[in-house]
């Protein structure tokens, strides 16, 4: 396979995003594209600064792409243009409306959904809360919304010092596509589910040639 680019900073990432459409932040089924296989280990827990955990909403505002567990339910970012059409396709021609009257979701999913649908986003700690689910069976949802998607992650939130400077881990604040990109379930509209899939099997082959094509059925899902 090509060389791939390695992570230096956030603006390396936004490049990845930006010219490859999509950039997994954990090993995937393509070998070496990945955050995690691609970033210098220097900037993965640097003592001082930022690194690859806090870069992630600098990458989801700059480049307005999608992330979530999108591939494999494992998280990734996604261009916008790319997720209309995966969307497109994992869709498989039915808003959520219709998926819920044909018995594809499970009560959880649809709480959630729900939730979102009134409120427009949460953050994982008050969506949780709001929907009375345990850890496992909030994760387990969540993820199944967000390979279908139904949901993404819009921002990482933290807590702040009394200098107002941000610390810990990045809380995820959950939205439906809908609430951020404006006419999203009519663009996805554009394509039939066939059409979308052969459009990203395409893109993926002219991104990665010498990458094997279960390797890029894969990811598609």
């Amino acid at each position: 396979m090509s060389r791939l680019p390695v992570i230096r900073n956030s603006n390396d990432m936004k490049e990845i995003v930006e010219g490859y459409g999509f950039l997994p932040f954990f090993s995937s089924a393509i070998p070496g594209f990945s955050v995690e296989e691609m970033a210098l280990s220097s900037v993965w827990f640097p003592p001082k600064g930022e690194g690859v955990w806090e870069w992630k909403s600098d990458v989801i505002h700059s480049t307005g792409c999608a992330y979530g567990k999108f591939i494999l339910s494992r998280p990734a970012f996604i261009s916008k243009d790319l997720f209309i059409t995966l969307a497109a396709y994992r869709r498989d021609g039915y808003d959520f409306e219709g998926m819920v009257n044909d018995g594809l979701v499970t009560h959880s999913e649809r709480i959630l959904y729900s939730i979102l649908e009134e409120t427009g986003s949460e953050t994982s700690t008050f969506l949780r809360l709001k929907a009375r689910m345990s850890k496992s069976a909030f994760d387990s949802s969540n993820t199944r919304l967000q390979m279908h998607t139904f949901m993404m992650i819009s921002d990482f939130e933290y807590k702040l010092t009394k200098e107002g400077k941000p610390y810990g881990w990045g809380i995820a604040r959950y939205a439906l596509p809908e609430e951020i990109y404006p006419n999203f379930e009519e663009k996805t509209d554009v394509y039939k589910p066939e059409e979308a899939r052969k459009l990203l099997l395409q893109h993926l082959r002219n991104k990665f040639p010498e990458a094997d094509e279960t390797a890029l059925l894969r990811v598609i899902g």
